[in-house]
């Protein structure tokens, strides 16, 4: 191959370089350029998104405080504590019943006992023909506690399965040295009823339908706020996760 071919290969592989290179950047710069526009277009969606995220906070309806007052006989845990824990329960419910066994034993080593959170019981008796004794169950808990008493004949009851016997009633004023006709009279009274359907009533209110139900939230003076409903058989595990979040809040 003569010197003016070489010169003339050479060139031609010089231009095919530079014009590969060249190439190479063009596409280099379109892909960053492509890049920038992505980047542009994700930070406005994301605007977009929080706005809209916004909007539909302003449009939730604020979840009204609920009052603890009056439900102390009621509760577990000191009375100062952050969080408060609501169960709405039903004596005959067989899921009531797990969680009581599965699930209060742990909560109250971990955070009753200990002065973080307080357990509210509310009643709520479902109109089912298998839960005939549920109100009853509600009634004869209710009046244990106007004695002092109201988690004995809980737990009774409980073990029983709901099913409340005068005999059962019997057995936990014996042993809880409480007095009979008292008990007895606060059965007929109307008011204890009136307060069943008031605990009925606040779980309707608050979308609960069955049991047993939960809210958990922090507690203000004697209220119950910023509060979330769970629905059925929750584990340890779920409350603890809540339990926690709403502490670092």
């Amino acid at each position: 191959m003569n010197l003016f071919v070489r010169v003339i290969l050479f060139f031609a592989w010089s231009l095919a370089a530079s014009a590969s290179q060249a190439e190479e950047k063009w596409v280099a710069d379109e892909l960053f350029l492509q890049l920038a526009d992505m980047r542009k277009a994700v930070q406005q969606l994301q605007q977009k998104v929080s706005v809209l995220e916004q909007q539909l906070a302003d449009r939730q309806p604020k979840l009204a405080a609920i009052d603890l007052a009056g439900s102390e006989r009621m509760t577990l845990g000191k009375p100062g504590a952050a969080i408060a824990i609501l169960e709405f329960s039903d004596y005959e419910c067989p899921y009531c019943a797990k969680h009581y066994k599965n699930v209060l034993p742990k909560l109250r080593e971990r955070y009753i006992d200990k002065g973080m959170v307080k357990y509210v019981m509310k009643d709520f008796p479902l109109d089912f023909h298998a839960h005939a004794h549920a109100k009853k169950a509600s009634l004869s808990a209710r009046c244990a506690g106007e004695q002092g008493h109201y988690w004995a004949m809980h737990k009774a009851i409980f073990e029983a399965r709901g099913q409340v016997t005068d005999q059962l009633t019997d057995s936990v004023i014996r042993q809880e040295k409480l007095d009979a006709s008292v008990f007895k009279r606060c059965l007929d009274n109307p008011a204890q009823l009136a307060a069943i359907e008031q605990d009925r009533a606040l779980g309707a209110r608050v979308g609960i339908s069955g049991t047993p139900a939960f809210l958990v939230g922090t507690v203000k003076g004697k209220q119950l706020i910023n509060y979330q409903r769970f629905d059925g058989v929750q584990s340890f595990e779920t409350f603890a996760d809540m339990i926690e979040r709403v502490n670092k809040q």
